[in-house]
């Protein structure tokens, strides 16, 4: 094996070593440099269903709103914002 195949390797790994030091750091600056958004910051999970092997419905909570999430094998999932009244979940009592 010549020495400029080891060399070229070296360069190479050297190279990807440095570009993951570059968006690591920089990723950092770029973090710290975004404004800060509590809108958003509470993303709860409400309940969820399963409705066969593959598919399920969600329901979750964005800040104040309510959407209920359909995820279908091989199709994209099914968005449906539900309104105040829809989201309250109620504990059944039997008697």
């Amino acid at each position: 094996m010549s020495y400029d195949k080891i060399l070229i390797v070296v360069l190479f790994l050297l190279t990807l070593i440095l570009v993951q030091l570059l968006i690591k750091y920089r990723g950092k600056v770029l973090h710290t440099s975004l404004p800060k958004s509590n809108k958003y910051n509470s993303i709860n999970v409400l309940a969820r269903m399963p409705l066969s092997k593959s598919d399920r419905a969600d329901v979750i909570s964005v800040g104040q709103q309510s959407f209920l999430l359909v995820f279908a094998k091989g199709n994209p999932p099914s968005i449906v914002e539900l309104s105040p009244n829809e989201h309250q979940f109620e504990k059944v009592i039997e008697e």
